[in-house]
């Protein structure tokens, strides 16, 4: 069977991590680097043999043996990548979050569904070995019926001596800040476990008022939010908190940060903490879930390669078999459904409903 060809749009640190997981893969090839500067472009795909470098998502599309994309690009630019390659006939994988508004998502799923190309979102928590484990115990009635979720994903990149501007500070390139970045993880990693979130309220807060571009010293206002917290309901009647920071130094060394969700039920509670879950049953003795080993120790590329093929090769097996495995872009427009939720109930200071993603 001729291997698949992807197309990866983007040449920053995820998209590079997503080269080298494709290239590890068996049955997939990268055929061609596409973003805005061509010297960059070149530059990453000579150094992990990919044969096309280009600034033209066109060209990109058009070149013989593309037949899927990898979008890793900033978020503004998902819903044009997404549909381009849609019509084109092009497989899409797409990082999250999906879109900068659900309108934009609800046209990106749309028009997967009518070329009828399989797709996936970059939710790579979800296929963890402990995150399935954890949904089997959840779903085989091992806390009972669940009463709350309490989730933390924390990271220390705005906690810098000069902390640095990127793209995803930047609300014309991102939409939002830390609540789109990190927290369409936690959004979804809660959606998988536990249910939909139908309404929300929410706390945005910006810390560091200012960040430098490593590249030029220039300085800019932040405008986006790099302390949120979520109030949620679930469609089962539980609730919960999602709280997420890119200024929490706790686990800070930890490869991807801090990462905690606590679970409480009628029949018992589940902690799990950077890569260790622990079940409490009421009235017995804790008990580990196994999953994987805890991620102490290696460096965040390794981590990002390691998730991404974790991703990845489901994505492939897809495409093989003609068969959608979650998470699609479906599962990313219901995320950008609560992130869309969240934004109006920080501007509007109340609870507010989830609208439906129309899936």
């Amino acid at each position: 069977m001729d291997p698949v060809g992807f197309a990866v749009f983007g040449y920053g640190f995820m998209a590079t991590a997503h080269v080298e997981a494709l290239r590890a893969m068996n049955g997939a090839r990268v055929v061609a680097i596409c973003g805005p500067r061509l010297a960059r472009a070149r530059e990453v795909a000579d150094a992990h043999g990919v044969p096309h470098a280009t600034t033209s998502p066109e060209e990109a599309l058009s070149l013989p043996g593309v037949d899927a994309v990898v979008i890793d690009t900033p978020d503004a630019f998902h819903h044009d990548l997404v549909i381009a390659a849609a019509r084109a006939g092009k497989h899409v994988f797409c990082e999250k979050p999906l879109a900068t508004s659900l309108e934009d998502g609800r046209a990106m799923a749309a028009a997967v569904r009518a070329a009828g190309v399989r797709s996936m979102m970059g939710f790579s928590t979800r296929f963890s070995p402990l995150t399935v484990a954890i949904r089997d115990a959840i779903a085989g009635g091992a806390i009972g019926r669940p009463f709350h979720v309490h989730a933390q994903s924390f990271s220390a990149g705005l906690l810098a001596s000069q902390p640095r501007w990127s793209w995803r500070t930047d609300k014309a390139r991102s939409g939002t800040g830390v609540i789109g970045d990190i927290g369409a993880h936690a959004i979804d990693t809660c959606q998988f476990l536990l249910g939909p979130i139908v309404a929300v309220a929410s706390s945005f807060h910006t810390f560091i008022p200012e960040l430098v571009d490593p590249a030029t010293g220039e300085r800019h206002r932040q405008e986006v939010d790099d302390d949120t917290v979520l109030l949620v309901r679930f469609a089962t009647g539980a609730h919960g908190s999602i709280a997420l920071s890119r200024v929490g130094a706790v686990h800070a060394t930890y490869p991807i940060g801090r990462r905690h969700m606590l679970f409480s039920g009628s029949g018992g509670g589940l902690l799990w903490e950077n890569g260790v879950a622990t079940l409490y049953p009421y009235g017995g003795d804790p008990r580990a879930i196994e999953g994987e080993p805890p991620l102490w120790g290696i460096d965040h590329h390794e981590f990002i390669v390691g998730w991404g093929r974790q991703n990845l090769v489901p994505f492939l097996e897809a495409i093989r078999t003609a068969t959608d495995v979650a998470p699609t872009i479906g599962d990313g427009l219901r995320t950008q459904a609560v992130l869309d939720a969240a934004v109006r109930a920080a501007s509007s200071n109340r609870w507010e409903d989830v609208a439906a993603s129309y899936s």
